[in-house]
């Protein structure tokens, strides 16, 4: 019977060495509640983050000081930050809105319809705005130079290099220069719906189709020479390029990154949607559900921040020091967003008991030989794992 019973323990033991017990868990430096929720979020080189917050426009600095909160026309529903600290805000009211550093507002233009994507200079002198009304609007020293119909919505705008990307909901990309004549374009079906330049290339996130979605990922270079293209079976819902590699996530389960010849550097397995992803310093920032991933550039998982509210928007500064997640509780009797802020300089990251999130840091799934062959073997060691122990438990009952 002694010799059952040890035999119990010592599967036990050995079961429980392989299952871990415990998550990383971010140690926040400071978070920051309001009404409302999130729309949009942005970083600039300082660690000074932007935020569309519900009607609100709002700078917060790294130690947490709140700059300002000023009305906008309706819900921000994107935002981009210079770095002296000008914010420009597109809204659901039809405006483009300059904020100066102090919160002043010190231009606006209206548009034909809302406004869902912005991006402004690191002097804050030069900015574009892409509208549902299919225009693209190009801005400098608070006059419109000049304004593009594209024929659809636009959904991502950026300016890179004295260039201007633009894609629209029927599929089209385009590259104007600076005084609005288009260089190139592309037909890609569907919805152009993100588009991100970095490292002399160009990355876009076309999404076909309603009910059965399908996405594709491009990569082109800056003079409009296709590199490689990808497809999914499922809805990417966010992408993000800094030039070395391409991060997506949404439905597709995981949240995959390649390299900027194509070929797959990791993937993460993720059972929740993810509906925003940044890249930093190597890092990425993925979060979605109820759970945001922070993974290094070998596709290993840091920490996993879990929370019980849903998480919509992440933000990370281009040297990965500052970090950014969003999360909110929407009801009708309560609306409110939580902006939970970490300086990877200052902030510590704790252990907390979980017993269904993996170990820090966990090794992500490769999808090479050595990598299946890992996971065939881990496999197997857990069926035999549990066959033991329900051996074990069988001859303890006898």
């Amino acid at each position: 019977m002694k010799r059952k019973a040890a035999f119990a323990v010592m599967a036990l033991m050995l079961l429980i060495t392989l299952i871990p017990p415990v998550s990383a868990q971010p140690e926040w430096d400071w978070t920051y509640k309001d009404q409302c929720i999130v729309f949009s979020m942005d970083f600039n080189h300082r660690g000074d983050l932007a935020v569309g917050f519900g009607y609100d426009a709002i700078l917060l600095k790294p130690n947490g000081t709140r700059v300002f909160k000023v009305p906008t026309r309706d819900f921000a529903y994107s935002i981009a930050l210079s770095d002296n600290d000008y914010t420009l805000v597109g809204t659901r009211g039809f405006f483009v809105q300059l904020f100066d550093p102090s919160g002043k507002l010190v231009y606006e233009y209206k548009t034909g319809d809302q406004v869902w994507a912005v991006d402004i200079s690191g002097d804050g002198k030069t900015f574009v705005a892409g509208s549902q009304d299919g225009w693209v609007y190009y801005f400098r020293d608070k006059k419109l130079l000049w304004k593009r119909d594209t024929g659809a919505p636009i959904w991502g705008v950026q300016m890179y290099k004295g260039l201007i990307i633009a894609g629209n909901n029927e599929g089209r990309l385009l590259v104007f220069d600076s005084s609005g004549k288009i260089l190139w374009e592309k037909n890609l079906g569907g919805r152009v719906w993100r588009v991100k330049a970095a490292g002399d290339k160009i990355a876009a996130l076309v999404v076909k189709g309603e009910t059965s979605v399908k996405s594709k990922l491009y990569l082109f270079t800056v003079n409009g020479s296709e590199l490689w293209h990808r497809e999914f079976d499922d809805y990417v819902r966010d992408m993000d390029f800094d030039g070395r590699r391409i991060v997506v996530g949404g439905d597709i389960g995981e949240i995959d990154a390649f390299a900027v010849n194509g070929s797959e550097l990791y993937s993460v397995p993720n059972f929740e949607v993810v509906w925003d992803i940044s890249l930093g310093g190597g890092y990425t920032l993925a979060g979605g559900g109820k759970d945001a991933f922070f993974i290094n550039s070998s596709g290993d998982v840091e920490w996993i921040y879990e929370t019980n509210e849903s998480i919509e928007h992440v933000a990370m500064s281009d040297d990965g020091r500052y970090l950014a997640v969003s999360h909110k509780v929407f009801s009708k009797v309560v609306c409110e967003g939580t902006i939970d802020f970490l300086d990877r300089e200052k902030g510590r990251i704790t252990r907390t008991l979980s017993s269904s999130s993996p170990a820090e840091p966990q090794q992500t799934t490769q999808r090479t030989s050595s990598s299946g062959n890992s996971r065939a073997v881990t496999g197997i060691l857990v069926l035999v794992l549990l066959t033991l122990v329900g051996l074990a438990w069988k001859e303890m009952r006898e």
